[in-house]
């Protein structure tokens, strides 16, 4: 059985609270950094607030959740289901390789050899030079044709 890498919990268990690896029930992203709790506690405030402190009151930019926020927040996460930790892999979307290493390109080039409906679907290094390599041969050849 897998174990969460950061708060050690088993898999179908709930992540211990602060873990970097739980998931947020509103939004999906991680927990720890996505906005979801400020926005749940009211605290998102564009008239009074500026960009400069991401539209929260300063102290709450600058220090934090007071301890009465923090455990408002976490009735509302216990309210709405916090998500348990289970293991997928990250496997390539086009052979099903698993765990493949990452790679950089611009989101322009991603973009331009990756079909909008695949976009936020992992694929291997091999693969994407594949794709890239037949969407190529094709744009010179019809180049050639002209």
């Amino acid at each position: 059985m897998q174990k969460c890498h950061d708060c050690g919990v088993e898999e179908g268990q709930v992540h211990q609270y602060g873990c970097d690896m739980e998931r947020c029930p509103f939004c999906g992203r991680q927990l720890i950094s996505c906005s979801c709790m400020y926005e749940k506690l009211g605290l998102v405030d564009k008239k009074k607030c500026t960009s400069e402190t991401s539209y929260l009151p300063p102290k709450v930019y600058s220090e934090g959740l007071s301890d009465e926020q923090e455990k408002q927040w976490i009735k509302i996460l216990e309210a709405a289901g916090r998500v348990p930790y289970i293991m997928y892999p990250n496997m390539c979307a086009r052979c099903g390789q698993l765990w493949p290493n990452v790679f950089k390109i611009s989101d322009e080039e991603w973009n331009t050899y990756v079909e909008r409906s695949q976009r936020h679907k992992i694929l291997c290094k091999k693969c994407y030079n594949k794709i890239k390599q037949l969407i190529d041969k094709h744009k010179i050849q019809k180049e050639g044709v002209k």
